[in-house]
Parts: C-alpha cells; structure tokens; sequence
C-alpha cells in the first residue's frame, strides 16, 4: 500500500501532470465564467413586434387567429387584447392514479392492440403547487395516443390554473389533462446502470470517461445553447467548442503525453474537415437547415423576428460537427494508441514504419466505424424511409427532396471527417513519436549457470 501511494505521488510529482492539471482546470474556469455570463435572459416576449409577427405569419396561413384586428402601427386593439391572459398559468406535474372511476376503452386489433375510447381518473398531484390534491381527469385515447392507466400509474399531467374562474372554495379553478406516463425514474436508472457498467468495467479510465462525457453534455447545455441563443454564429463556436471538449476529455484520460497530443489534432482535423464537407455541400445544395423541420424552425423564426438574436442558418452544419465528434475521437485516439505501444514495444520503428502500421490499424477501423455513423442516420430516419416507400415517391422528387438531402449530407460529411481522420492521426503521430527519445535499456542475456543461482 505504502508504495502504491509513493507511486501515485512520484506520478503527480511529474512536470506533464501538472501542465495537463493547469490546462484542463483553466479550461474548466473560463468555461464556467462563460456560462455564467451567457446564462442571462436574451430576448423576452416583445408584444409590440408580435403584431408584426402575426402578420408574417398569416402570409404562410399558419396564424391562429385570421380575424384579429390590427391597426397600420400594428398595435392590436384594446378592445381586442385579452386582459385575462396573465391570470391563466400552465405547468406540468407528476401525479398518481388512485381510481379508475370508468373505463370505456377497448384494444384495437387493427392498430396492433391500441387503446381506443377514455377513462374517468381519480388522481393526487406528487409534485409541484397542487401536491397532495385530487382531482378527477378524463384520460381520451386513440390510435395516436394511448396512455391507458390503472390503479398506481404514475402519470405526467397538464395543468391548467385559471384565476378568472373561481372553484366552489373560492381558490382558482385547475383543470388536468394527461400528458405521458411519468418516465424519469426509468431514465435515471438507465443512466445509473450505465454508469455502474463503465466505472466496473473500465475502471479508472472508465471515470475519467464519465468525467469526460459529463463535461461535454454540460458545455453542449450551459455552453452552446444559451450562446446561440445570444447571436454567436454558430459554425465558428462549435469548432471551437468541440476543441475544448476534445482537449479536456483527452487529457482526462491519459494527462499531456505525445499520445494524446496526436489524439487531439487528429480529432480536431477531422471534424473539421467534416465542418468544411458539410457546409460546402449545403452551400451547393442551397440548403440552410431551415427546411429540415418546418414546424421547429418557424418557431425560431418567430423567436428571431421578435428579438431574439439566433442565427438560424449554420445550426445544420453545427449538429453534423457534434455528431461526428465522438466517432472521430473514438478513431483519433484509436490510432494515436496504437502507434504508441508499436513504439514502445519496437523502439527501432521510424517515421515510414510507424506510419504504414498506423494506416492498416486505421483501415480496419474505417470500416466498423463508417457503418456506426451512416446506420445511426439511417435509423433516426426508419419512419421516414417507410412513409417514401409506403407513398411509392417518385425518385426524382425523393433524391431532390430537402429531408433526403440533408440526411445524405449528414451521413457522409461525418463519414468523411472519420476517414481523412485515420491518415491525419496517423501521420501526426508518426511524426511525434519518430522523434521522442527512447530510455529503455537493453535487454542483456545472463549466462545459463547465474540464471540457474537465481533460480535456486
């Protein structure tokens, strides 16, 4: 035990140790005096530019009143605007069933065993202003949408508390509709589990692993997006972003060595090059991202028009950069691992050596690792492709199509990222370890009769 320790001691004592501690922390500090300053409110509800909006939008039939009077300043008139608006509050909640009053559903063998029809619940509110009230709910269930519960169901509901119309005990009148079951427990112990395996399995370096994977998700929340919620161009930040979360993570796992040195400009090479695949290839294709998902980004829109500063136009090119990012990092450190142990098993192995191994290594991952990232789109887009084979579209209209061009786009720009990663980190870390200096002394060959004393 007592050497164990002197070991970890002698390790910290190292001049690497303490340069890879300094940079991650100071990382660590300006990111959070980022997110402390990027946390304030950007833009709120502006009601003298919403008429404008409304009127936007009448343009592409999707406003929700079509009769609303406007004057030519805009302003919406008194007579119009709606004084009870303030007095009507919405919030979700957690409640569980304590009854099933009625129950006038049935299973619908046309829709694989959906419930059809309502139910009559008697439920208590487990959190929020309303815990520890009852109330009673009606739970509607169609083909789409099938929440049938029991008794002891945990549910999330929609609340609705109106202070213009009071209850018989004069407190404001709160109406509940179901929205989904309550799933978060579910989800934590998902995540407990996964955690438990990596720690168990991978040991220390499994640690550093979650280390790594919370910093990113927190920098990717706390970082990314309230920034691009402040008008920060978003192509530029995410670089810059993912070479932080590249350098941290990496220096987590192995500290400031010619490995990890390699590993992160591999790493940074590449989803850059993935950067540059994708945003030439939407330029050519005249796609911006904001015909992907029409119902998402007119919101956006809308929240642009009425302040808010986001620049809409390179979030598509954005998304590709994060989701090439950990397969590239997987690769990157793959090979820079790789070229290290040939190194230091066979010290004698120069540039050329070294880069040929570290190219066959990289083959054999491209691969394995090419069909991760093209199937992982191609699942997310399963519905899709059964709802073009199902309306039997025509091919011209499939391949010109806005959704199948910024899927294929997606699949190769992260594609090619991963594979001009593999001779980049193989060349870099060639080229680093060629010149480190080797301390390993030579192995001499003791005669038969005092190897023979020894053994004795």
């Amino acid at each position: 035990m007592k050497e164990r320790w002197q070991k970890r001691i002698a390790e910290w004592k190292r001049p690497k140790t303490w340069a890879a501690a300094i940079i991650v922390l100071a990382l660590l500090a300006g990111c959070i005096l980022f997110a402390v300053w990027v946390r304030r409110p950007i833009a709120k509800y502006n009601p003298d530019r919403n008429d404008a909006a409304q009127v936007y939008f009448s343009h592409l039939a999707l406003a929700a009143d079509s009769n609303r009077q406007l004057f030519e300043t805009g302003s919406v008139s008194e007579l119009y605007a709606d004084a009870a608006l303030g007095l009507k509050t919405y919030s979700y909640a957690y409640a569980k069933v304590l009854e099933v009053l009625s129950d006038d559903s049935h299973e619908d063998p046309d829709t694989e065993n959906v419930h059809v029809g309502s139910q009559v619940l008697r439920v208590e509110i487990t959190t929020g202003v309303h815990k520890g009230r009852q109330f009673e709910l009606t739970n509607y269930m169609s083909k789409l949408f099938d929440k049938h519960a029991a008794v002891g169901t945990s549910l999330l509901v929609f609340v609705l508390t109106d202070e213009t119309q009071p209850d018989e005990n004069g407190l404001p009148s709160v109406s509940l509709s179901v929205m989904n079951y309550n799933r978060q427990w579910l989800l934590f112990g998902l995540v407990a589990v996964f955690l438990i395996v990596v720690a168990l399995i991978g040991g220390k370096v499994g640690l550093r692993s979650i280390l790594g994977l919370a910093f990113t998700l927190a920098c990717i929340i706390f970082l990314l997006v309230p920034a691009m919620l402040r008008g920060f161009y978003a192509i530029p930040f995410t670089l810059l972003l993912c070479t932080v979360v590249t350098i941290v993570c990496f220096l987590l796992l192995d500290g400031l060595s010619r490995k990890t040195v390699a590993a992160i400009l591999g790493t940074v090479a590449g989803f850059s090059i993935a950067c540059l695949f994708a945003y030439a290839a939407s330029r050519i294709a005249h796609l911006d991202g904001l015909e992907y998902n029409v119902a998402e980004t007119d919101t956006l829109v809308q929240a642009k028009y009425q302040g808010t500063l986001i620049n809409l136009r390179g979030l598509f090119v954005s998304g590709i950069i994060i989701s090439a990012l950990g397969a590239v990092m997987d690769v990157a450190m793959s090979i820079s691992s790789s070229i290290n142990e040939l190194k230091s098993v066979n010290p004698d192995l120069g540039f050329p050596a070294l880069l040929r191994s570290g190219m066959n290594i990289g083959r054999d991952a491209i691969g394995t690792m090419t069909n991760t990232l093209i199937l992982a789109f191609t699942g997310g887009a399963l519905v899709n492709l059964i709802l073009i084979r199902y309306y039997n579209w025509d091919f011209k209209a499939i391949v010109s199509g806005d959704y199948m061009t910024h899927e294929v786009i997606t699949g190769i720009a992260g594609s090619v990222g991963l594979i001009l990663a593999v001779p980049l980190t193989a060349l870099i870390a060639s080229a680093l370890f060629d010149r480190a200096q080797t301390n390993r002394k030579p192995v001499v060959n003791r005669p038969a009769r005092q190897q023979q004393k020894k053994t004795r």
